[in-house]
């Protein structure tokens, strides 16, 4: 017979295992809390689920085309995925996430679309002199 502490331990090795043999389901459970979370905090709606996230995920980065890296542990990539609301004020609802890289979420929030494209329009010009 098992005591308390072998069936929790069992318990954890199963958990441990179903999360590594499923990336992007366990990626999606977490992400979907962490967004309730944050949803919560900024008083924003949230009406998603982790079984939407999960319809939503690609093996790669529509933005920059990199495979996504499902790391996992609290662990943060640049190539990890992300959940972007496309319209912050209106939250995570259907329709207004994406799931993107770290990276490209990290641009998008810092910058408005004509920052970024001041900036591209200048590279583009310095690239194709001469």
């Amino acid at each position: 017979m098992l005591t308390e502490l072998e069936r929790k331990e069992r318990g954890a090795l199963r958990s441990a295992q179903w999360r590594k043999d499923n990336p992007k389901w366990s990626w999606a459970q977490v992400a979907n809390n962490d967004a309730r979370k944050r949803a919560k905090l900024k008083n924003i709606p949230f009406e998603i689920s982790a079984n939407y996230i999960v319809t939503l995920l690609t093996d790669t980065c529509p933005i920059y085309g990199i495979e996504f890296k499902w790391a996992g542990n609290g662990c943060t990539l640049a190539t990890s995925p992300s959940i972007d609301r496309i319209n912050p004020d209106l939250g995570y609802v259907e329709g207004n996430i994406v799931v993107i890289s770290i990276k490209a979420n990290r641009i998008k929030s810092a910058y408005k679309a004509a920052d970024l494209y001041k900036v591209a329009d200048w590279l583009y010009e310095i690239e194709n002199k001469g």
